[in-house]
């Protein structure tokens, strides 16, 4: 979502984007909103088990062999840059590992990158052999993590909380969100709903798959009167979801309530719609985090373990506790955020530039006047033998 939204903003001013992503999902997952991509390859990918639960050693393993295998990362790296031709930089979403290296490696060293980062997915990849591996290993590992993002052109934060962020050399932003295209009266009376009914969104993201989760929310919604509209690629083919909605937005801000994970899409939007959230947790470090700081928000929050005895149950008594309320506009709009992360865009492309006339400007400073009579090049060469 966050490539869809940043290519229409960059569009607008002029910056063209092209979209690279790593499975035949994302593909689809972003044609259906109107943004075309091309799979770079399908060999790296954070691994789930059970129902959004990151399987650590899966993923570590996955990414050893990404870096060892030349039919892998090296080809990745290859394709990279020859698709980064003529551009700018190269934006890496997530911290990606072919893209974290990149700046490090000779034969790609001149592409540029530009990271961009939830707070809590870099404190969760720091963090991430903390217990799990010898003490000076994880030094190694954090100190090659911190290379590899230091050597990087830029790099954008998005967080919750920006004016608390220690800036440093990043961009930081707040998370970015799509913008309503309906208004909340338009969306419930498509829906054909009064001014007392109560409407509840729900956006459940790929990694869950789980039966028993939507059955546990429709359960849990059905019991307290909710319209439900629910989203969901893992639930495309059960009835009342689909897969996708360009506009979900709207139908969040138009809602009573908001289910979902605790991405950074769906905490921003809680805080901008004010809609109150009632977050499903899996065994996911950087969404862990995320929770924790909404906790501390002015925000109507509520976390629900996926790992709950009674899911339903729980389910339930978090609704209950965040229903009540409805506030709006805690944090601005939806424009203002779209603003502040084109003028970051704008901003590195100018300086890219700036960089790149620079350089071809040093270049040419540097290179000497070339005589091509053969014979006088013969002449200068003796001499300066001699």
């Amino acid at each position: 979502m966050r490539a869809h939204l940043v290519r229409g903003l960059c569009a607008v001013r002029g910056i063209d984007v092209d979209v690279v992503t790593t499975s035949p999902e994302g593909q689809a997952f972003l044609a259906g909103l109107g943004t075309p991509s091309v799979v770079l390859s399908e060999h790296f990918a954070v691994a789930f088990s059970g129902c959004h639960d990151m399987a650590r050693a899966k993923t570590d393993a996955c990414v050893l062999r990404y870096y060892l295998d030349p039919t892998r990362g090296l080809r990745d790296l290859w394709a990279l840059a020859r698709m980064a031709r003529g551009a700018s930089f190269v934006v890496c979403d997530s911290l990606h590992p072919a893209l974290l290296v990149a700046p490090l490696v000779p034969f790609v060293r001149r592409m540029r990158v530009v990271h961009v980062f939830g707070d809590n997915i870099w404190s969760a990849a720091h963090e991430n052999f903390a217990g799990r591996a010898p003490a000076w290993f994880e030094r190694l590992y954090k100190k090659a993590l911190a290379r590899m993002r230091d050597a990087s052109f830029a790099c954008i934060v998005h967080t919750i909380d920006p004016a608390a962020h220690e800036h440093g050399r990043a961009v930081v932003l707040p998370p970015i969100l799509p913008s309503p295209a309906r208004t909340p009266a338009a969306v419930r009376a498509s829906l054909g709903l009064g001014a007392h009914d109560r409407l509840a969104a729900v956006y459940l993201n790929p990694h869950f798959r789980d039966p028993a989760v939507p059955a546990a929310i429709e359960a849990a919604l059905a019991r307290r009167g909710f319209r439900m509209v629910a989203v969901g690629e893992g639930y495309a083919g059960r009835p009342g979801w689909a897969a996708q909605d360009a506009d979900l937005a709207s139908v969040v801000r138009a809602a009573d309530l908001f289910v979902s994970g605790a991405g950074m899409g769906a905490l921003a939007q809680a805080r901008v719609f004010g809609t109150p959230l009632v977050a499903l947790l899996g065994d996911q470090p950087e969404q862990q985090r995320n929770a924790t700081a909404l906790a501390r928000s002015r925000a109507p929050f509520a976390a629900v373990p996926l790992g709950a005895a009674d899911l339903e149950d729980a389910l339930g008594r978090a609704i209950d506790s965040v229903s009540r309320t409805h506030l709006h506009a805690l944090e601005g709009t939806a424009q203002e955020v779209h603003d502040a992360w084109a003028r970051a865009f704008t901003d590195l492309v100018t300086l890219a530039e700036q960089g790149a006339a620079h350089e071809e400007s040093r270049v040419h400073r540097l290179a000497r006047p070339r005589d091509e009579q053969p014979a006088r090049r013969r002449q200068v060469a003796r001499r300066t033998a001699a």
